[in-house]
């Protein structure tokens, strides 16, 4: 499973997070990346880099384990969402999923809970959160 790097800014748009992460291949998860619970309104996930789909798991906790395959343990997205292989895709979500407790993400080649599996090269990855 691969971890998210913030490489490029978090900043504030009309009080809305815009977070641009480089999601690589080293092991754990982009964990409570707004520091609070929030909203979650726009992921765009750039996967035009890979032969293999990726699947953006969000989970609702400040401290993820992407390796937890346990039924609703701390690596058990409440939200998944795919980019298909040598593609770029936009998911908007006007009125917001909600997380109550944080925001926690990590990505995986595999839909599987407990999956490791990393992606070949770096996924970019675009949220706007409140």
């Amino acid at each position: 499973m691969a971890t998210g790097q913030l490489n490029s800014s978090v900043t504030e748009l009309g009080g809305k997070f815009v977070l641009d992460l480089s999601v690589s291949s080293s092991s754990g998860a982009n964990n409570n990346i707004t520091t609070a619970a929030g909203s979650v309104f726009l992921i765009e996930i750039d996967n035009e880099a890979n032969a293999a789909d990726v699947y953006i798991k969000i989970v609702d906790t400040t401290q993820a384990n992407p390796g937890d395959s346990t039924l609703n343990g701390s690596g058990t997205p409440v939200f998944t969402f795919k980019a298909p292989s040598f593609t770029k895709i936009s998911y908007v979500i006007p009125s917001g999923l909600v997380l109550s407790s944080g925001i926690s993400v990590f990505c995986s080649t595999s839909t599987s809970v407990g999956s490791t599996s990393d992606p070949t090269k770096p996924v970019i990855l675009k949220m706007i959160c409140s």
